[in-house]
């Protein structure tokens, strides 16, 4: 009888631990159910669908992709315009060696030499004055070489002026001068070249100024007065001697001149001709006369730069 109890409630006791397995199964099955998130709901599309035809089939659309832009060809480079090449100037020809002493005649020839691209100017004038052809009406100054001249009071009046290219050789006389319409006039010696009196004496610092006539009283100057014009003997270098009432010789050489209308010229243009006898702070010679040879319309104003004198000097 005891053995029979003990059997049922073993089999009690497995049935009740069954279903205890079971109940728990349910449970975590439902568990797991109550567990799984719901599925996500899809996007709808921006725009509606299109309404298929009624049985229609469903066809497959394949997509072509658009086709690629060709790409530019690069611009061409612009080709640089070649430019004209500049003009080459031909060197200047060097001067040869020449002697130091400051009146040799090869320096001065070379001096000459370079002096030959100086460029003149022709001065516009009357056409009664063309006559004589084309000419050179201004050049200069230029640079010559020059010796130390005495100092103002060392010198003498000059009393002979010789110009060798000319063979010109006139006495030179002191010459006075008085004003008229307010420009001053020099009383021109006759028969005779006229030192300024109150200018420099020969060889000294300062201008000397000597005056003479072109075409009456003698007309010393008239060889002077066409200098630049054509065919005359008488330019840039040429040598013009000065005597002192010594005896002493001092030599000047051409380095410019200038023709300058006088006639009808107004009063300020004559002030500024007269201011080549005016004094200089260098040793200069000045020679003044009219031109052209048949009248006196103009002034011919030459410059001459001291080149040499005596040694030694002698002194008052």
């Amino acid at each position: 009888m005891s053995r029979s109890r003990g059997g049922a409630t073993h089999l009690l006791d497995r049935s009740a631990s069954l279903l205890k397995a079971l109940m728990l199964a349910a449970a975590l099955a439902l568990l797991l159910m109550g567990c799984q998130p719901a599925p996500a709901a899809r996007p709808q599309a921006s725009r509606p669908p299109a309404q298929a035809a009624p049985n229609a089939r469903s066809t497959r659309v394949r997509l072509t992709p658009a086709p690629a832009t060709p790409a530019l060809a690069p611009a061409p480079k612009a080709t640089p315009t070649p430019s004209s090449p500049a003009p080459t100037l031909p060197p200047a020809t060097p001067l040869s060696p020449t002697p130091s002493h400051p009146d040799s005649p090869s320096l001065l020839r070379a001096r000459l030499r370079q002096l030959k691209t100086t460029p003149v100017t022709t001065l516009a004038a009357p056409s009664p004055i063309l006559r004589h052809g084309q000419r050179v009406d201004a050049i200069g100054p230029v640079p010559l070489p020059t010796v130390a001249p005495l100092e103002p009071g060392d010198g003498l009046p000059p009393v002979r002026l010789q110009i060798p290219a000319l063979s010109l050789d006139t006495p030179v006389q002191r010459m006075g001068w008085r004003v008229v319409d307010g420009v001053r006039q020099w009383d021109v010696v006759d028969h005779a070249a006229g030192h300024h009196f109150d200018s420099a004496n020969a060889g000294e610092r300062g201008n000397v100024v000597i005056s003479g006539h072109n075409n009456i009283a003698g007309a010393v100057f008239a060889p002077v007065c066409v200098i630049g014009q054509p065919g005359v003997d008488l330019g840039l270098g040429d040598a013009v001697i000065l005597t002192d009432a010594a005896g002493r010789e001092f030599t000047y050489r051409i380095d410019g001149w200038r023709r300058l209308p006088e006639r009808n010229a107004s009063l300020t243009q004559r002030q500024e001709n007269a201011d080549y006898l005016h004094p200089t702070a260098h040793a200069r010679l000045t020679l003044i006369t009219c031109w052209p040879p048949w009248s006196n319309t103009h002034r011919v104003v030459i410059t001459a730069a001291l080149t040499a004198k005596p040694a030694p000097l002698l002194h008052r």
